[in-house]
């Protein structure tokens, strides 16, 4: 994964790609796309940060780590298509292990 600046992207489909293993097909591109849309949009409702735009010392120090939240989930998204038998309103605990730390709280 290359240098992370405030204004890029948490994680490319090139990263997602590499972090799944998958090859150079574009056969499932659109569909990464969603999933990284929805993983990145689930790690800044849970962190109470937007990693895209926030340029604070804590959401700066937090990018890799939300950057490596985000690529858990699209994995396990990505291998768990159907969740059944999960609770789907919980995120996996590597994740909120990882994310707990960069969490805002707003009184």
């Amino acid at each position: 994964m290359g240098a992370i600046s405030p204004v890029a992207e948490l994680v490319t489909l090139a990263d997602v790609k590499t972090h799944l293993r998958l090859g150079s097909s574009d056969r499932e591109d659109a569909y990464l796309g969603i999933l990284i849309a929805a993983a990145v949009r689930a790690i800044d409702g849970a962190t109470g940060c937007d990693f895209a735009t926030d340029v604070s010392p804590t959401a700066l120090r937090g990018r890799a780590v939300a950057a490596q939240a985000v690529l858990l989930l699209v994995g396990q998204w990505y291998a768990n298509r159907e969740a059944a038998g999960q609770n789907l309103t919980e995120l996996p605990l590597a994740i909120t292990f990882l994310i707990a730390p960069l969490r805002k709280f707003v009184v």
